[in-house]
């Protein structure tokens, strides 16, 4: 166990990669005639990556991490600028995108995979199932942990690179979105998104809330546009527009930080969590 402790990120990672691929395994079982029967894909999800993470922050830092992990959860008092950033970032960088797009002759229609109407209510639940599921897993436990360890930049990578690797089994799984587009593409924009939401995280105090408001209207904002399902052309469009932004963010903010606090452990590493690795 002490062993264990030494490294908390790899306990992490693994059982974050290990159960998920689990549950989705059954589900690739299934279609290839192995198995007769599929586990839920949510549950990889609400299940899956939620066991992993409250389990390696038991194991690793026991309450104090588990403490410090719900405190994120409802960390809300943060700048309205900054719910504001999280919930219409995406959508400017899909309209740039978009107007690129056009501007070059291309045609584009929104609101074919999700409809105006049903804008508001996917908004609100993936802002509720990315809350309790991924942002608490990816910015809640990990990325305090690889700041504690990397400047904000490096830290940001290594975890966009993971956690768009993290969605391999979905390539297998027909319907998914990731098995509908370039999945070089899709990493890139996940490495991307990992630097946009450090930005935020580290501007908002460690909220894991913000963080779940950017990916659940990241993910809305998409469906609705089309940017990344449409033509071709225009998906790498956004992805470009998406690393152009993230470029000017390293540049003003710089890569130690990517944002004007001294350190980011200072608002998203609390005191005594440091000991999980010692």
């Amino acid at each position: 166990m002490t062993s264990l402790k030494r490294h908390p990120l790899v306990v992490f990672f693994v059982l974050a990669f290990v159960f998920p691929w689990l549950i989705w395994g059954t589900t690739i079982a299934q279609s290839n005639g192995i198995l007769t029967f599929h586990i839920p894909q949510s549950l990889a999800f609400w299940i899956g990556l939620t066991s992993a993470t409250y389990l390696a922050a038991t194991l690793m830092g026991g309450m104090p991490a588990i403490k410090d992990l719900l405190t994120r959860l409802i960390r809300w008092r943060v700048s309205p600028v900054w719910y504001a950033a999280a919930l219409l970032a995406t959508g400017v960088l899909s309209l740039v995108s978009i107007g690129i797009h056009l501007l070059f002759g291309g045609t584009h229609q929104v609101g074919e995979l999700l409809t105006l109407n049903n804008l508001g209510p996917s908004l609100l639940f993936q802002i509720f199932f990315f809350w309790l599921t991924e942002e608490t897993a990816w910015r809640g436990f990990a990325l305090p942990r690889l700041q504690a360890k990397y400047n904000a930049l490096t830290a940001s990578l290594i975890l966009g690179v993971l956690w768009g690797l993290w969605h391999i089994p979905l390539l297998f799984i027909p319907g998914s979105f990731q098995s509908s587009v370039p999945f070089a593409g899709f990493v890139l924009s996940a490495i991307a998104t990992s630097i946009l939401m450090t930005w935020l995280f580290n501007h908002s105090r460690g909220s894991v809330l913000v963080a779940a408001v950017f990916h659940g209207a990241t993910d809305a904002t998409i469906a609705y546009s089309g940017v990344m399902t449409g033509d071709l052309r225009l998906f790498w469009i956004f992805i470009v527009v998406q690393w152009a932004v993230v470029a000017g963010i390293v540049v003003t903010q710089g890569a130690a930080h990517l944002s004007r606090v001294n350190d980011p452990r200072e608002i998203t590493f609390p005191s005594g969590l440091e000991n999980e690795s010692r």
